[in-house]
């Protein structure tokens, strides 16, 4: 059996308006603007935020691995030279380094944090898509302001601390 065009038959879902006569789409007025307006600056205050602490904890994550490398190849010169209380302060401050640095998860957190500054400045983008379009051209106020409110409630619900 073979399938054409026209045996696929699409609905389209027809206009809210024609869903429902009586609903009223919500227009773009200065309110809704300002408050899509905070929702920008926050989202781009959280962009740097999380940058920041995205940038520190890729610092000690780098800080604690090459620790971890460099102190048992210290300790082992330090074995031909020093006295044996010195290879095993040098052994044990690289054991102290790798248990942080496995317990912390530096790493881990760093990449957390790059993740949400980027999903936090694609907010803003399509915030900013949005409002360079004329009123006329733009989704439904409530639309968006819906799709926003359920893309920020489901943001916060994972994204780490800073």
């Amino acid at each position: 059996m073979n399938i054409t065009d026209a045996d696929i038959v699409i609905e389209t879902t027809p206009a809210s308006s024609a869903d429902d006569p009586d609903r009223r789409e919500m227009l773009w007025k200065t309110r809704a603007e300002e408050l899509v307006g905070v929702t920008r600056a926050t989202a781009l205050v959280m962009t740097a935020k999380h940058e920041k602490a995205a940038w520190k904890a890729r610092l000690l994550y780098q800080i604690l691995g090459l620790a971890i490398v460099v102190l048992p190849l210290s300790a082992s010169v330090a074995s031909e030279y020093a006295p044996n209380e010195v290879n095993s302060a040098l052994m044990l401050a690289a054991g102290v380094c790798a248990g942080v640095s496995g317990f912390l998860n530096y790493g881990a957190k760093s990449r957390h944090h790059f993740e949400y500054s980027a999903r936090w400045g694609d907010l803003a983008s399509n915030i900013d898509f949005e409002l360079s379009k004329s009123r006329a051209d733009r989704v439904a106020a409530d639309l968006f302001l819906e799709g926003l409110r359920t893309r920020l409630a489901s943001m916060r619900a994972a994204e780490p601390p800073v």
